[in-house]
């Protein structure tokens, strides 16, 4: 079978502008990244392409609309009133699908011909229901509305769900079976109804229903973001319309995030990815974000990354939701740095600086004395070299009596791991006595990290660098090694893990790279790169692209770290906070698919649109397509937030090649696509 591509024009059509573009509006613009460390905030000029306020704050994960409200309470208030437009990127749903929260989710499944086992969908609650279609979108079996209506009310009484998922065999190849489930289901509950149709054009109806399922789950859980987030703005006199930005870097109106929550998985990155691009103009780079917990890396080139078209991974759960190429890894500013069985390891637990400690509670040196008095206890492993703080927010959670003590203690000072345990009457440390607490954010940890190497070099000078000093000496003394060498060495570590990944990120373009770790030879040749060599022979790198450094800590690694490899640096102005740049310099993007297929006793069907629609002749079957997909798209892109009405039609069609220079037109896909600047008017609420 051979291809052929070309571009067909539809209505008002313009061909799709490459990469992140510079709007034009001479609006104002708020970007805020809620991450996973800091929160950032910055006052755009789009017209000017210019920064014209920005903070930070530390990310309050219980409440992020109190970590926004203190990031813009940092921004210069005389420009708050001109704000047009808020663009917001945030941790909030990827971290709900890992931590498995949201609301409960009734799934209805449409399987192939009805065969079904309990096991090839590991959820509950579930039922199988009538309404089965061949591959081809002919349908098989009807909908049953009175089985629907039946289902949902036991659904309902006897599991408390608060919203339904769908997802039918075949259904993004003929919708109308999960369309006509959805209508029954909201005219006999009410409630919240998300298909698997309408969060992916792929194939794998269990795929599907996983994300419809995720994306019903934490409907709740944005909608209430956004509504805090309104009540934030309000507060500071800012009355704006609000843009979400989506795994794929896009925005989205935030009535449209709140139906499709599940689309803003990775936003974080997504927009680290946007901001470097459009603070720089590069548009074949490294992009690397460093931050306080994790550090991700994306490649450029030609002025886009790569999505994940066949979805993405989100704790441990395959979707569909479309999601830009990240590699992650667990390196930040605040990495754990622990000494066990005779060598350091970094990351990737999170816990708070010392530094930051030595600022925010009292009875940090009081708690080092302990650790002085008790070394025996960390001479093999100093994973537990670690103190505990109160975070000091309040939470409905029902505590139980050791809980209420620790809680107690802990508002009074901060204390160390075994010191706690001794206080409470434990003759050992156990981590189940503060999992609960940890989980909901009640009490944090602290440790040793990048943060504290950078203030004892005197890099950096932050919080308290006191505090970082101390523990740097006990962790010295503990493993028997002068405070200035282990610093040194443990920076050494840090550049080369941090080199290590943007390796790994240029090596994804050929292979998968997880290999080094496994293979002697690949990590003798890798150690030797990143190294000062060996005796006998240095192995050195150069890596073509530049390397786009962002975040906060990356000024102090990104230099050392790209020597190692060849590459180029680049430290753009504003680094620290290209996320909250990202997000308002996004533009709206809409993508719809479909295929037109060659029937076996002729004439072409669809796949992709309600109906099973039937064409004789394939130019009348295109035109169409292009036509419905034009409108599709159009109306979509209204609801994420744009006025653009401009459409790109690509078609690829599928020829078969027969005896001599005969060919067979086998049908072909249509894409649709809208990239446009966001709406800067208000939408009445309903």
């Amino acid at each position: 079978m051979k291809k052929r591509t070309g571009s067909r024009g539809s209505g008002s059509r313009k061909s799709a502008a490459s990469g992140h573009e510079k709007p034009k509006s001479g609006k104002i613009g708020l970007g805020i990244d809620a991450g996973g460390t800091y929160t950032d905030a910055v006052i755009y000029s789009i017209s000017e392409n210019t920064l014209l306020s920005k903070n930070k704050a530390l990310t309050t994960k219980w409440n992020l609309a109190d970590c926004i409200g203190d990031a813009i309470s940092g921004l210069d208030p005389s420009l708050l009133p001109s704000v047009s437009l808020v663009a917001v990127s945030s941790t909030l749903a990827t971290n709900a699908i890992v931590e498995d929260k949201g609301q409960t989710v009734g799934l209805l499944l449409m399987p192939p011909y009805g065969l079904f086992e309990p096991e090839d969908i590991p959820y509950e609650p579930k039922a199988v229901i009538s309404g089965q279609l061949e591959i081809t979108g002919e349908p098989i079996q009807p909908v049953d509305e009175r089985e629907i209506i039946q289902i949902a009310a036991k659904m309902v009484h006897r599991y408390h769900v608060k919203a339904f998922a769908v997802s039918g065999y075949a259904g993004v190849i003929n919708p109308e079976h999960e369309l006509s489930v959805k209508r029954i289901l909201e005219d006999e509950t009410g409630l919240f109804v998300s298909c698997g149709h309408e969060l992916s054009d792929l194939l794998d109806f269990r795929t599907r229903a996983y994300t419809a399922v995720m994306n019903g789950r934490i409907v709740p859980l944005l909608a209430q973001l956004m509504s805090d987030i309104e009540d934030v703005l309000h507060q500071f006199k800012i009355r704006a319309p609000i843009a979400v930005v989506r795994g794929d870097g896009s925005l989205m109106r935030k009535e449209a995030a709140v139906e499709r929550p599940v689309e803003t998985i990775l936003s974080g990155p997504a927009a680290s990815v946007a901001g470097a691009q459009y603070l720089t103009g590069k548009r074949d780079a490294i992009v690397v974000d460093m931050g306080g917990t994790t550090t991700d890396t994306a490649m450029l080139r030609d002025g886009r990354v790569e999505t994940d078209e066949s979805g993405s991974y989100v704790g441990g759960h395959k979707t569909h939701v479309r999601a830009l190429q990240i590699r992650t890894l667990g390196l930040g500013g605040d990495s754990f740095i622990t000494w066990s069985r005779g060598r350091f390891e970094i990351g990737p637990q999170r816990v708070a600086s010392m530094a930051w400690l030595g600022a925010h509670a009292a009875g940090v040196d009081r708690a080092l004395d302990y650790i002085l008095e008790h070394l025996h206890n960390y001479r093999h492993n100093t994973n537990r070299l670690q103190l505990l703080i109160n975070q000091g927010h309040q939470d409905a959670l029902p505590l139980t009596a050791q809980e209420k003590e620790i809680l107690r203690l802990l508002k009074v000072r901060t204390y160390c791991l075994y010191e706690l345990a001794e206080q409470i009457g434990m003759s050992y440390w156990d981590p189940r006595i503060i999992a609960r607490l940890e989980e909901n954010y009640l009490v944090q940890r602290c440790g040793f990290t990048p943060t504290d190497i950078l203030n004892c070099r005197g890099d950096i000078a932050v919080w308290n660098t006191n505090a970082s000093m101390r523990m740097r000496d006990i962790l010295s003394t503990t493993i028997g090694k002068s405070p200035d060498a282990m610093t040194e060495e443990l920076m050494q570590e840090v550049i080369k893990k941090f080199a290590l990944a943007l390796f790994k990120r240029q090596l994804d373009e050929e292979i998968n790279p997880e290999g080094l770790e496994d293979c002697p030879i690949c990590r003798t040749i890798t150690d030797n790169m990143l190294g000062e060599g060996c005796s006998d022979y240095a192995i050195r790198l150069k890596m073509h692209k530049p390397v786009i450094g962002i975040g906060t800590p990356v000024y102090c690694f990104l230099p050392a770290a790209t020597s190692l490899l060849g590459a180029e640096p680049i430290l753009p102005d504003h680094a620290d906070v290209a996320n909250a740049v990202g997000a308002i310099t996004s533009q709206v993007l809409v993508r719809r698919r479909v295929e037109i297929r060659k029937s076996q006793g002729g004439g072409y069907r669809f796949e992709g649109l309600p109906g099973n629609k039937y064409f004789r002749h394939f130019e009348e079957a295109l035109a169409w397509a292009e036509k419905e997909l034009v409108q599709i798209v159009q109306e979509i892109a209204k609801a994420s937030g744009t006025t653009e009405t401009a459409v790109r039609i690509h078609v690829e069609e599928y020829t078969l090649a027969k005896s001599g220079r005969e060919k067979t037109r086998m049908g072909c896909s249509v894409m649709a696509e809208l990239k446009g600047e966001p709406s800067f008017e208000i939408t009445a609420k309903k």
